[in-house]
C-alpha cells in the first residue's frame, strides 16, 4: 500500500519536474538562444558557394568579408551600411552588400536590384539608401522587364535570396531580413537574422561593435543661453497708450500748505479694520484718537420762561336741563 503511494508521488514529481524544465527551455530559446547568431555547419558549403557567386558591392578594402544581404526596406539597414560598416572597416573587415528583391517592393525596387546586379554601381546604392524605400521611384533606370537579360538577373536574385534563407533560416519563405554572414574566430560561417533589436545586439557583440542597436542621437547645440544673465534686465516691449489722459503736473495744495500725497501712497492706503480676538495677521494701524480734556463740563443753567397772565376761571351751570318739544317727541 505504502509502496504504491510512494511510486505515484515519485511519478508525479518527475512529471512536474519535466514540465518545468520544458517551460524553462522554451523561454530560454525564445528570449536568448533564438536571437543569437546561427553557426552554419550543415549547409556551409552551399552557402559559401552562393556568396562567392553573387555580384556584391564592396564598401571598403579588407581581408575578412562581412556580407550584408537584404531588401531595401529591411529594418536597421542604414545603420549596417554607415556606422557599423565604418567600424568593421577599422577592424580590417570588408563589408559586401548584396541587395535582393522583397517581393512586395514594386517595379522600382525590382528595376534597381537588377541594375545593381548588372553594374555593381556603388553611387546608385548610396543614392537609393539616401531616400526612404517608399519614396524611391527609380528615375532613369530601365525596368526589369526591358530586356531578357534583366529578367534573368532578377530571377537569379530571387533564387539567391531563397537559397540564403534555406541555409540559415527556417525555409525559403522566411523574411527575417537583413541577414549578416561572417566567419567567426573558429573560421566557421556564422549568420544573424537581424530583424529584431535583440538579434542585432547579439550580432554586434559577436562582431565586436561598440554601442547598442540604433544610431546615436546628437543633441542640438545651443548658440545662446536660454535665460539672460542676472545683471541684464529682460527685454520688454514698448507700451504705447493712445488714449487721452488728464495732466496731473500741477497738483493743488492743501489749505495748511501741505502738498498732495503721491499716487503710490494713495494706492497703498488701506482702510483700517478693527482687530478681533484670535487674529494672527499683523496689527492694524489705527488713526490716533483725539485728545480728551480733563476739565469737567459745567451744566447749563435752565432759562426761565417769561410770565404769562393767568386765565379767569370758567363759570359752571348747575341748573337741570329743560325739556324741549323736539326732545319730548323722542320719549312719548
Amino acid at each position: 500500500m505504502w509502496t504504491n503511494r510512494i511510486a505515484l508521488a515519485l511519478a508525479a514529481g518527475l512529471g512536474l519536474g519535466l514540465l518545468m524544465a520544458g517551460i524553462v527551455i522554451i523561454v530560454w530559446w525564445n528570449v536568448s538562444a533564438r536571437q543569437q547568431p546561427v553557426q552554419v555547419v550543415a549547409k556551409a558549403a552551399s552557402l559559401e558557394t552562393l556568396l562567392e557567386g553573387a555580384p556584391y558591392i564592396a564598401l571598403n578594402e579588407g581581408d575578412r568579408p562581412v556580407y550584408v544581404i537584404a531588401p531595401r526596406a529591411s529594418p536597421g539597414l542604414e545603420t549596417w551600411l554607415s556606422t557599423d560598416a565604418a567600424e568593421l572597416a577599422a577592424q580590417g573587415r570588408q563589408v559586401r552588400v548584396i541587395m535582393v528583391p522583397s517581393g512586395h517592393g514594386g517595379g522600382s525596387e525590382e528595376a534597381t536590384v537588377a541594375e545593381l546586379w548588372l553594374n555593381r554601381d556603388i553611387d546608385l546604392l548610396e543614392e537609393w539608401m539616401s531616400m526612404r524605400a517608399e519614396h524611391w521611384t527609380a528615375i532613369g533606370i530601365a525596368p526589369s522587364n526591358a530586356t531578357p537579360e534583366r529578367l534573368a538577373v532578377l530571377a537569379e536574385a530571387r533564387a539567391f535570396a531563397q537559397g540564403v534563407m534555406q541555409a540559415v533560416g527556417r525555409g525559403r519563405d522566411d523574411n527575417r531580413w537583413p541577414v549578416i554572414v561572417w566567419r567567426d574566430g573558429a573560421n566557421q560561417l556564422a549568420a544573424c537574422l537581424c530583424q529584431t533589436p535583440s538579434a542585432v545586439n547579439e550580432a554586434r557583440y559577436a562582431l565586436r561593435l561598440s554601442g547598442d542597436y540604433g544610431p546615436p542621437v546628437a543633441e542640438p547645440a545651443l548658440s545662446e543661453p536660454l535665460e539672460p544673465p542676472y545683471d541684464q534686465a529682460p527685454y520688454e516691449e514698448p507700451y504705447e497708450d493712445s488714449y487721452p489722459r488728464l495732466n496731473y503736473g500741477d497738483r493743488p495744495a492743501y489749505e495748511d500748505g501741505r502738498e498732495e500725497y503721491d499716487d503710490e501712497d494713495r494706492y497703498n492706503y488701506r482702510t483700517p479694520s478693527p482687530a478681533l480676538p484670535g487674529d494672527t495677521h499683523e496689527e492694524v494701524v489705527r488713526p490716533p484718537a483725539p485728545a480728551r480734556s480733563t476739565a469737567r463740563p459745567v451744566p447749563a443753567q435752565p432759562q426761565t420762561a417769561p410770565s404769562r397772565p393767568r386765565p379767569a376761571p370758567r363759570e359752571l351751570n348747575t341748573a337741570p336741563p329743560k325739556a324741549e318739544k323736539d326732545a319730548e317727541s323722542l320719549f312719548y
